[in-house]
């Protein structure tokens, strides 16, 4: 009798704690655990959710009972909890939500600080979101991590237990880029120019990096792609459009610089190294740009204002006429001789504008404007090297430049050449179309005999 009273109560025991964690195992498949920082920016190490120390994050619970009038969730170091009395910032926090409490939102842990935003904190529906976050106390090392565990309670019953991994807060902006993004652009023309390269940002550290560009120092410039926040492990990839102003031909540089910074608002007040996350400056490649026409250089003139473009080299054949055109601009007087060899390259006729002139052309450039200055010139010797030379002189100075004129045979000789090809095609298809008949013919006859 005793031996069954025994038993039964035996029984009794096992059915109850088995059915105290079947509850708790419903309860824990029903309950989900969801961290993120303030702008949504979740994070992972090992397949696990992570939150870094020192930052501001919401963990939401959902699953919960949407009428539930209280629990607590905690948040510590390893897989087992530690003892009341050894708790600390180091390894131990826990928060309460309390719907008959003025203060619906607490930190409980005890510490005499709060490290839980209530301001932040907020109820949608049957999700309970909780802004915390615990104290940088980590060594300074980098990619430091420990192992923590967040469950959840009510009623001192475990709803769900979870592992995390807690990081040590690190900043780690890369940039990749080339020396020089370049720009073409018109005189005197306001345009929108696509550069010719672009560049990369990244954030290697582990928490949101702000990027952002004075536009009021930089109204001319605009970087796509460029959203304010890089996510971390997140790769960027910026381009450079310019919109010109009216400018004179020469070259420019343009050193432009963007400003970057780790979000205040996501750190612990009472995070220590939250000075280390100062404001900082990242460069840009340096903006080159070219005011001038397609393909012709630029020569600013040492110790002058005034700036000369012409082309270095161009293709003719022989016997062809062509106008070819150089530019001033700038202010001050200036007087430029041209010739052309005569040998290989003929100078037939020189153009001031709209007038006719004779070398040296002189005149006086202003900075509004360019003068255009007309060739035209006669290629004379196939397979030679013809050359155009300017000598400019202004203030004092006078520079030397030269145009190499490559000539090719006659265009005629060419067009007989394309029409000698063309013919031995159309000779070679009818001979083809000629023993395909023929073939044809003499099978038929072959066929008809038998």
């Amino acid at each position: 009798m005793r031996l069954t009273k025994f038993i039964a109560i035996v029984f009794f025991i096992v059915v109850t704690i088995l059915f105290h964690f079947l509850l708790n195992t419903i309860a824990a498949d029903n309950v989900t655990i969801r961290i993120s920082m303030l702008s949504g920016e979740e994070q992972t190490r090992f397949n696990k959710q992570a939150l870094v120390a020192g930052v501001w994050h919401y963990v939401n619970l959902s699953g919960l009972n949407q009428n539930i009038n209280q629990f607590t969730f905690r948040l510590y170091k390893g897989y087992f909890a530690p003892s009341s009395t050894n708790r600390n910032e180091t390894n131990y926090y826990e928060w309460k939500y309390d719907k008959n409490n003025a203060i619906l939102w607490s930190d409980i842990s005890g510490y005499g600080i709060d490290y839980i935003d209530i301001d932040r904190c907020a109820k949608n529906g049957n999700v309970y979101s909780f802004c915390v976050g615990i104290k940088d106390t980590f060594p300074n090392v980098v990619g430091y991590y420990e192992n923590w565990t967040i469950e959840v309670y009510e009623n001192g019953n475990k709803l769900r237990s979870e592992d995390v991994v807690i990081k040590k807060p690190e900043t780690g902006p890369s940039v990749s880029k080339p020396s020089s993004i370049i720009f073409n652009v018109d005189p005197f023309t306001k345009m929108r120019v696509i550069g010719d390269n672009f560049f990369k940002i990244g954030n290697r550290g582990n928490i949101p990096l702000y990027i952002s560009i004075d536009n009021t120092k930089y109204g001319i410039i605009e970087i796509t792609n460029l959203n304010g926040i890089i996510l971390p492990d997140e790769t960027r990839t910026l381009y450079v459009n310019l919109n010109s102003e009216s400018w004179p031909p020469g070259v420019m540089k343009m050193n432009v610089q963007l400003d970057g910074s780790y979000p205040q608002e996501y750190f612990l007040d009472t995070n220590a190294t939250v000075t280390l996350y100062n404001s900082f400056i990242i460069d840009v490649p340096t903006l080159q740009i070219y005011v001038g026409h397609s393909n012709y250089k630029i020569e600013e003139i040492q110790d002058t204002d005034i700036t000369f473009q012409y082309l270095e080299n161009i293709n003719m054949n022989e016997g062809e006429i062509k106008d070819l055109k150089a530019y001033v601009s700038g202010d001050g007087p200036v007087s430029l001789e041209i010739w052309a060899d005569e040998e290989n390259v003929k100078l037939l006729k020189l153009m001031d504008g709209n007038t006719e002139k004779n070398s040296p052309i002189t005149f006086v450039s202003t900075i509004s404007s360019e003068r255009t200055i007309t060739m035209k010139i006669e290629a004379v010797s196939e397979g030679k090297t013809g050359t155009i030379t300017y000598r400019l002189t202004t203030g004092g100075v006078t520079k030397t430049y030269t145009t190499q004129v490559k000539i090719g045979p006659p265009a005629s000789q060419n067009t007989e050449s394309f029409t000698m090809s063309l013919s031995i095609v159309q000779i070679i298809v009818i001979i083809l179309v000629i023993v395909v008949v023929i073939y044809m013919f003499l099978s038929y006859l072959k066929h008809k005999r038998r």
